[in-house]
């Protein structure tokens, strides 16, 4: 009363052990992917344009149809130094409500006191470098820097100096009737 081929062992069984491996090794190459692909989202999402400064949306905000709060940082300390020494009176440190970078050397902030009174422009022409590679505006060189900047109203804002008007969006900066568009911005727009 054998069995015919009751010694052999059942074809099938020789294959388990490498499906499962397998099958184990696809799930964490898989896995590994897509932790991969997520934490470089994470990363994209928690930088602006700029490179070191967190971006306007965090990434726990799941609400889409709230606007998303936008960090508050403050402007550069030489804008606030020169305001003080422009208008002694003035709130500092000012906080930054926009900044642009343009597509033609060009920078501008609109800063906020920092009791919310006043908006003050700082415009910057590079020369060599940006701000943030250590070129420091001065006034009558390559910086003008105007107190008393009009909100327009969806993130414009407007500034007139010897009857030309600069106005500064997310979007760019236009001097008198010459506009520059936007390289880079924050808040975004």
């Amino acid at each position: 009363m054998s069995r015919i081929g009751a010694d052999q062992p059942e074809q099938g069984s020789s294959r388990t052990p490498t499906v499962v491996l397998l099958s184990l090794l696809i799930l964490t190459v898989v896995g590994a992917l897509f932790g991969y692909v997520l934490g470089l989202r994470d990363i994209d999402e928690d930088k602006s344009a700029s490179g070191d400064v967190p971006s306007a949306v965090p990434s726990d905000v799941t609400s889409a149809g709230a606007a998303p709060p936008v960090k508050v940082v403050d402007c550069p300390p030489f804008i606030s130094a020169a305001a003080k020494q422009l208008r002694p009176d003035a709130a500092t440190p000012l906080k930054q409500v926009q900044y642009v970078r343009t597509d033609s050397n060009k920078e501008a902030w609109i800063c906020r006191e920092s009791d919310g009174s006043g908006l003050w422009y700082q415009g910057h022409d590079r020369k060599e470098n940006w701000y943030d590679g250590g070129e420091i505006p001065e006034e009558g060189k390559n910086g003008l820097l105007r107190p008393d900047v009009q909100d327009r109203g969806n993130r414009t804002y407007a500034v007139t100096n010897q009857d030309v008007t600069y106005v500064v969006t997310p979007r760019g900066l236009s001097i008198g009737t010459r506009t520059y568009g936007a390289i880079q911005a924050y808040p975004a727009p």
